[in-house]
């Protein structure tokens, strides 16, 4: 109520530019000026408040840092995945367009490569460019964040959600990663802007606008249709609301449609003409595919393992105790504990105020998030990907829980109450921001998970044996690579090198190549060095140690 009275507003705004014909019955509960709906009143709210811009600003710059800061160091390594993001925009620099789907990492859309081919064309492809092409993805998001939380549910819940978003862990982890998931929450983000913006203009280029948004989404993350799911949802209640105006509405339905169709039309082209690799990814994770569906020996063994896969996505947020072994994630919820509670009573107070449109839309992508997660099998990993889809409007229903506290602070208490309700909000937010860059930058860096995941020894062998100049043949000894692996194709595509593990190629200490080569010694060849120094003195060796005093790699150079 405050912030609707310091705008200028005594209650919540209906949908002022819309001719009521077409909005009766549906409540616009935001404390943003109705007069945002046209540019020219946005230029003067941003002249007007002109500390609110630079607040934004402020929070662009913060996430900035934290998702750019040592972000070739930690996490520690260079993931397949993440190489796989660099070799496949190397193609569209070499190729050009290289269709809207490709089969790495099981097969995923190709939107974000392009954008990574942009980078690596403004400067040289690197293991920081792949990561700061994704971190860009992810500011980006912050602002328009804040912007979606304003225009929806006012300014305290657009402080309080992007000052969590920004620091949360869940989102900082996959802004520092080369994995083009992070780019589904930007492109969500934009869609429930213009969404939105749609339902309350009664301009019907605003719908058209809406659908093109919706369409470029199918190029972020496989997960993302289960979005498209929600929207269609939202829509329907929409009509049903104002049913009684079905043929205006569905005029503008059919323009979102058409800008969606549009924009996904190359997708859609591909998946009809190749079905069996479009559907393969979705097929691998499914959840019928999982074997403790399909070994159940009864319909009610079945059950209540859909049962408890629905648990599972529903706790999410909270808890997670399995370790996700494609990306470190896991152990834990997506959310701190804090946060979490807030997010699961805002959910609540957001599905009980479904008329709303905003409320609706963010509850139902939440709901969306939690569905895409409990219908995927939980032993491929990615669960905490998929839940990305509930990215950013987690984060603004524990905003309008927060808010709701302060609410009633004053209502059963009055000023004295309302103070102490927002000192105890402002209270958690830290708390929470302590926690989470406390865990991230300190805790998950150092945790064996996250080096064995992200292949920390590999990568350090990989620089040592190349300090050498030059470092000639690489012989190179691991259990869990071979030298093809998709980190080295990445990392170090021009040096020559041959697998001498038992696991991949020939097992021998022998020097087989004129001129200098180079030894390699991952787990379990580790202790091979010793003899190599023994059967040729004289070379220079590197080796790292781990905190318990164990070798982590050795390389061993001759000339």
């Amino acid at each position: 109520m405050d912030d609707m009275q310091s705008n200028g507003l005594k209650g919540p705004a209906t949908f002022s530019s819309v001719p009521p014909r077409l909005a009766p019955s549906a409540l616009w509960q935001s404390a943003l000026h109705q007069g945002l709906a046209t540019g020219k009143r946005l230029e003067r709210w941003g002249i007007k408040q002109k500390w609110e811009p630079l607040l934004v600003i402020f929070f662009t710059g913060v996430a900035a840092f934290l998702r750019v800061y040592r972000i070739a160091e930690l996490p520690p390594g260079f993931h397949g995945d993440e190489a796989l993001t660099g070799l496949d925009a190397l193609r569209i620099l070499d190729e050009g367009w290289i269709g809207p789907y490709v089969s790495s990492a099981l097969g995923q859309p190709t939107g974000p490569l392009y954008f990574t081919a942009f980078i690596f064309k403004l400067s040289e492809a690197s293991l920081f460019t792949v990561r700061l092409s994704m971190a860009i993805l992810a500011i980006a998001t912050v602002p328009l964040a804040y912007l979606l939380f304003r225009m929806s549910f006012g300014r305290l819940v657009a402080i309080f959600s992007v000052v969590a978003l920004i620091f949360s862990y869940w989102h900082l982890h996959y802004s520092r990663v080369g994995l083009m998931v992070i780019s589904m929450p930007l492109i969500i983000t934009l869609a429930s802007i213009t969404t939105l913006w749609a339902i309350r203009s009664a301009a019907k280029w605003a719908w058209l606008l809406a659908g093109l948004m919706l369409g470029a989404g199918v190029y972020t993350y496989n997960a993302y249709p289960m979005f498209l799911v929600a929207v269609a949802a939202f829509l329907a209640v929409h009509l049903a609301l104002h049913r009684i105006q079905w043929r205006e509405l569905l005029l503008r339905y059919l323009l979102l449609g058409f800008g969606l169709v549009l924009i996904a039309l190359p997708l859609i082209q591909f998946a009809i003409q190749s079905p069996e690799f479009f559907l393969s990814h979705a097929r691998e994770v499914s959840l019928l595919k999982d074997p403790r569906f399909t070994d159940a020996d009864s319909a009610a063994a079945k059950v209540k393992f859909v049962g408890s896969q629905v648990e599972e996505a529903v706790s999410v947020f909270f808890r997670h105790p399995a370790i996700d072994y494609t990306d470190a994630t896991g152990g834990r919820g997506t959310l701190d504990p804090v946060l979490a509670v807030l997010a699961y009573l805002g959910l609540g107070l957001t599905l009980a105020r479904w008329r709303s449109p905003q409320h609706l839309l963010a509850g139902l992508a939440i709901i969306a998030a939690m569905v895409a997660t409990a219908l995927t099998s939980w032993g491929f990993g990615g669960d905490f990907r998929r839940s990305l889809i509930a990215v950013p409007f987690v984060y603004a229903v524990a905003g309008i829980a927060a808010r709701d506290i302060v609410s009633l602070g004053q209502r059963f208490v009055g000023a004295g109450g309302r103070q102490v309700a927002l000192t105890g909000v402002i209270a958690a937010l830290l708390a929470s921001l302590a926690w989470n860059s406390w865990y991230y930058f300190g805790e998950f860096p150092h945790q064996d998970t996250t080096r064995w995941v992200f292949v920390g020894d590999l990568v350090g062998a990989l620089a040592t044996a190349d300090r050498f100049n030059p470092p000639g043949t690489i012989y190179f000894y691991a259990g869990r690579w071979s030298y093809n692996y998709e980190t080295r194709l990445f990392l170090y595509p021009d040096t020559p090198g041959v697998d001498r593990s038992k696991e991949f190629g020939v097992f021998s200490l022998a020097r087989e190549h004129p001129g200098p080569v180079t030894y390699v010694l991952l787990p379990p060849y580790v202790q091979e060095l010793d003899r190599l120094k023994e059967m040729y003195p004289g070379g220079v060796a590197a080796l790292e140690q781990d905190e318990n005093g164990g070798i982590r790699f050795a390389v061993y150079h001759l000339q």
